[in-house]
């Protein structure tokens, strides 16, 4: 009897903790092709997966999350928000430009001049056919540079 209470502990706990499936594929900014070695992590910056040489990518997420983070070199950190009906991810991710003799104040103006433009660039990566929607499921959040 006890051995029958174990096990079904057991199988709750595995229910209890299930985890979804995200897939995705990310594109550089400029040319909007396919990015490899790219690294999606979680908030924690636990590393989840890397992108292949296509730039695609499949993780398990645990159901609690729901932001990443997307780092690659040469590349600004993405921090993305990610709903629990979205289990397709399309990103495009920002080279990390290095702006000289510029305020804080000036840099983050620009930088989020480039980071508006993402949903006219996703457009354009669906036209293309790297991306199987004309808009993401997920949001990018933007963070000023301090």
């Amino acid at each position: 009897m006890r051995l029958l209470i174990l096990l079904s502990l057991c199988f709750i706990s595995l229910f209890v903790s299930a985890q979804r499936i995200v897939t995705g594929k990310v594109v550089d900014e400029f040319e909007l092709l396919p990015m490899p070695g790219v690294r999606i992590l979680s908030r924690d910056t636990l590393e989840l997966g890397t992108t292949d040489l296509n730039g695609d990518f499949k993780v398990e997420l645990p159901q609690e999350t729901h932001a990443l983070l997307v780092s690659s070199v040469g590349m600004e950190w993405a921090s993305i928000k990610v709903p629990a009906n979205c289990n397709r991810l399309e990103i495009i991710m920002l080279a990390d430009v290095i702006y000289d003799f510029v305020t804080v104040r000036s840099i983050n103006r620009r930088r989020y001049k480039r980071f508006k433009s993402l949903i006219v660039k996703h457009k354009k990566a669906f036209a293309k056919g790297f991306f199987t929607s004309t808009s993401p499921c997920s949001t990018y959040t933007f963070e000023n540079t301090k």
